[in-house]
């Protein structure tokens, strides 16, 4: 319903039902027919925030305070540090005084001021990503009513392409580590094809010599997943378990960064002279299997993807697996149709006579 004024008086009146379906009129005390539609809108939010028992006034700033304090406890150091970010881009363009200010218009607007800035398409999906998953842990503390957040859409971003080492440049990276434990960094990448995190995260106990595999715990994804050990893997953790004293496989004492990790890997590649970061060495484990004709379920199976979509990048190395796959279909008879038609014809009255009328038409 809409705002609308009576006889009796100046001020602007609004019609609303009450709880019991009964029609009721209240006057928004203005003769300003925009303030009056602010304020049937404020009304109508708030009845429906106590309709739906949700908190009325719910500061932005409270909320933020007690996402952020709840992300750093359930979430990775990463995701928060992206978060904040987010928050600080969406506050450019608008600090919003409650947590209901936050709607899917103001998100798609936060979206086009990022392309204004000198950031790339991935990480914008990434920021705008925070800031919908941040208004759902708000939804779901029940602090607001839910949005679709999908009206939202991602930018459309081109695959890229796929880079891997060779075995010349990995047994080049294996050389140049300072240690054993550096060295088993780079075999978890490249023969266990484990992400970053994951590396950091495995423990002795997570290593099963029995039967030659590894236990990955839920990480990125909700989904845990073995991984056969091959056998340079093996002796390089067999070596390192005799004297380890660290329930963590990589152990550098007290410092457990995991971006510290990434920066000294960068050092031991630059020493090697090959041009590489952690997450090649897992793009690295899964271009060798598909070349090798691993089916892609498997690989996807391996890398702890959630769908075989994303292990889709790397099917454009099977080249010659594909090729025999498709060299194995039945050889089709190509001329048989042909002749065929052309010996029914040749003894066909009607055939014939189609044709003569046929031609008579397209001289005339």
């Amino acid at each position: 319903m809409s705002v609308h004024k009576i006889k009796k008086g100046p001020y602007y009146y609004a019609d609303f039902y009450d709880f019991n379906g009964v029609r009721r009129r209240i006057s928004l005390q203005t003769e300003n027919k925009q303030v009056a539609l602010l304020k049937y809108q404020e009304f109508i939010r708030r009845r429906n925030a106590v309709k739906e028992r949700f908190p009325i006034n719910i500061t932005w700033q409270a909320f933020k305070a007690k996402l952020l304090y709840h992300m750093s406890v359930e979430r990775s150091r990463n995701t928060v540090t992206h978060t904040k970010l987010a928050i600080r881009y969406l506050e450019e363009i608008k600090k919003p005084r409650y947590l209901q200010d936050v709607t899917p218009e103001l998100v798609q607007k936060y979206k086009e001021h990022l392309l204004t800035k000198e950031i790339g398409k991935n990480h914008i999906n990434r920021l705008v990503q925070c800031i919908k998953t941040a208004m759902r842990i708000g939804e779901k503390w029940k602090y607001v009513p839910k949005q679709d957040w999908s009206l939202v859409s991602e930018l459309r971003v081109p695959r890229g392409r796929v880079v891997f080492h060779t075995p010349e440049e990995i047994d080049k990276l294996l050389k140049a580590c300072p240690n054993d434990t550096w060295q088993i960094v780079v075999l978890l990448g490249a023969d266990a094809g484990l992400r970053r995190g994951e590396i950091m995260n495995l423990r002795w106990e997570d290593v099963d010599f029995a039967n030659n595999q590894l236990y990955i715990a839920p990480n990125k994804t909700e989904y845990y997943r073995f991984v056969p050990m091959t056998e340079s893997l093996r002796n390089a953790l067999q070596r390192a378990k005799i004297g380890a004293e660290s329930e963590f496989v990589v152990d550098f004492g007290r410092t457990r960064n995991i971006d510290s990790l990434t920066a000294r890997y960068h050092k031991i590649a630059k020493a090697a002279g090959v041009d590489s970061f952690l997450h090649k060495l897992r793009h690295t484990f899964a271009s060798q299997l598909v070349q090798n004709g691993v089916e892609l379920y498997t690989v996807c199976k391996l890398l702890g993807h959630r769908t075989i979509q994303m292990t889709e990048i790397y099917a454009h190395l099977a080249p010659a697996h594909l090729h025999k796959a498709v060299m194995n279909l039945p050889k089709r008879g190509m001329t048989l149709v042909g002749v065929e038609e052309k010996t029914v014809c040749e003894d066909n009255k009607a055939c014939k006579q189609i044709g003569l009328d046929f031609g008579d038409l397209m001289k005339k």
